[in-house]
């Protein structure tokens, strides 16, 4: 299938990721790729390359693309308050097909869109610094949260997503835009340990000059459940002590008429 038309400002990645990917799947090179960049940043958890990216010479192409998001970046962030995904534009115009996205749903929301929503939940008021919690439980690329982030910086932003490209995405994002948060890939309509397949911790360090670093997550440690936990103790604390959890008997109705 025809990909999208590429606008010009992509043509730099595309040739070099075309090359990358010829003769593959390029979703799983793009998927590659994004591991790739998360594990840049992750000093605990060094990237192990497989297969034909064992390869010294693979491998720092993906670094060149690398290179090329940065340059995008670049030109398109230039001021404080100001974002971009260069990821989801990435995936949408480039990497998915029309078939994949129909069957997983990634449409990701235009950016005008995106801002006006962040303003209308901000209300009018200053959200700056507050060390308030942003929550986006199906969020794509990451766009909700990376522009709340450039419109109120200081607070943390808790991502989740069932699509691990999705999440990887974001974890991307986070990485490019200094977002403190994390990312959470599991089913948010049941949010379980049985639902959970992973977490990446985005934290910039000051140490680093800003440089931000990315740690792996278990369940338990994620602000999900955290927030589900307390939800859990409070009904807990306001269910009455004599209320007792086995149910009651069950009532036998007669169906026969003797």
């Amino acid at each position: 299938m025809a990909k999208i038309q590429l606008p010009a400002e992509f043509k730099g990645f595309s040739e070099k990721f075309d090359a990358l990917a010829y003769g593959q799947d390029a979703s799983r090179v793009f998927d590659d790729m994004l591991a790739y960049i998360v594990d840049l940043f992750s000093f605990d958890n060094p990237w192990e390359p497989h297969g034909r990216y064992k390869d010294p010479e693979i491998r720092k192409r993906f670094f060149e693309l690398f290179q090329e998001i940065v340059l995008l970046m670049n030109k398109k962030v230039r001021d404080d308050g100001e974002w971009y995904d260069p990821f989801g534009n990435l995936y949408e115009t480039q990497i998915a097909s029309h078939a994949r996205r129909a069957n997983a749903g990634q449409f990701f929301t235009p950016e005008h869109i995106v801002d006006l929503m962040v303003s209308i939940n901000g209300e009018g008021r200053e959200l700056t610094g507050k060390g308030l919690n942003f929550g986006d439980p199906a969020c794509g690329s990451g766009r909700f949260l990376i522009a709340a982030h450039a419109k109120f910086p200081g607070n943390y932003c808790c991502g989740e997503d069932i699509d691990r490209t999705c999440a990887l995405m974001t974890v991307c994002n986070f990485i490019l835009h200094g977002v403190n948060g994390e990312v959470i890939w599991h089913d948010s309509l049941m949010p379980t340990k049985e639902r959970f397949y992973g977490a990446w911790r985005v934290c910039p360090r000051p140490d680093l000059m800003g440089c931000p670093q990315v740690s792996k997550m278990e369940w338990e440690d994620t602000l999900c459940y955290a927030v589900w936990q307390g939800c859990l103790e409070k009904h807990q604390r306001e269910t009455p002590e004599n209320s007792t959890s086995e149910s009651a008997p069950q009532q036998i109705v007669q169906l026969n008429l003797f």
